[in-house]
């Protein structure tokens, strides 16, 4: 008896902290009581409520969290349920308590190297001065990187207005001697190169129908492992 008021002590005081970092002390509680991990649980409670009436989602995909792993402190956590709220730039993670309470925080970036949604692979880069989560295609120092988020703009008639999330927005690069170097079509991506080997990209992505604003991940993952090979 007197360990289940214990254990709902816990929950009111862990829960009640939104918007707050839980402490190291807190999470080592917590954790020889319910088995959490640290690491992984030490982040902010995800409070994230756009204003009533906006149209619309803060999500890279959609409201639903997916299966993931993420990369923390050198420790990779697999199947994981998490989500990108690529408005606010916040990777977030949802778990059941032990008494099947649902909840959802932020991952830290404290010690944040990588995670994994469904088949897309990002990585937490400081590029530029500007600490930022990036889609990774590809391996090694030639790389593409998508960087994805959302607006929130003011929509409707006259006398009826309201907020509504833009359509989300890629940003495409090409990480290259540490540089982003941006591109927005073939012809701007084969400008990034050097003139010698220009050509043969031209005719590898006209081989392959290569068209950077829809061709898949997957093919433009191999396309840049092709080009970061070329001698």
């Amino acid at each position: 008896m007197m360990k289940s008021i214990m254990r709902s002590l816990l929950l009111i005081l862990f829960f009640s902290c939104s918007g707050t970092l839980i402490s190291q002390n807190d999470v080592k509680v917590l954790d020889q009581v319910y088995g959490l991990d640290q690491t992984l649980y030490n982040g902010k409670k995800y409070n994230y409520s756009p204003p009533p009436g906006t149209k619309g989602d803060q999500y890279l995909q959609s409201p639903d969290y997916i299966d993931g792993s993420v990369t923390l402190n050198g420790k990779c956590y697999q199947d994981i349920n998490l989500n990108y709220d690529i408005f606010n730039q916040r990777l977030l993670l949802q778990y059941e308590s032990e008494t099947g309470i649902r909840n959802n925080i932020e991952v830290s970036k404290a010690w944040l190297k990588s995670f994994r949604m469904g088949s897309m692979n990002f990585e937490f880069l400081d590029l530029e001065q500007k600490p930022r989560f990036f889609q990774v295609l590809g391996i090694g120092q030639v790389r593409i990187l998508y960087y994805w988020r959302k607006n929130l703009d003011v929509d409707g008639s006259i006398g009826s207005y309201y907020l509504t999330f833009t359509r989300t927005v890629r940003d495409s690069y090409v990480l290259m001697d540490g540089q982003l170097k941006p591109f927005k079509n073939n012809r701007s991506l084969i400008g990034l190169f050097n003139q010698k080997i220009r050509q043969e990209i031209k005719s590898y992505m006209r081989k392959n129908k290569i068209k950077v604003k829809k061709t898949s991940d997957k093919a433009m993952e191999e396309m840049i492992t092709f080009i970061a090979n070329i001698k």
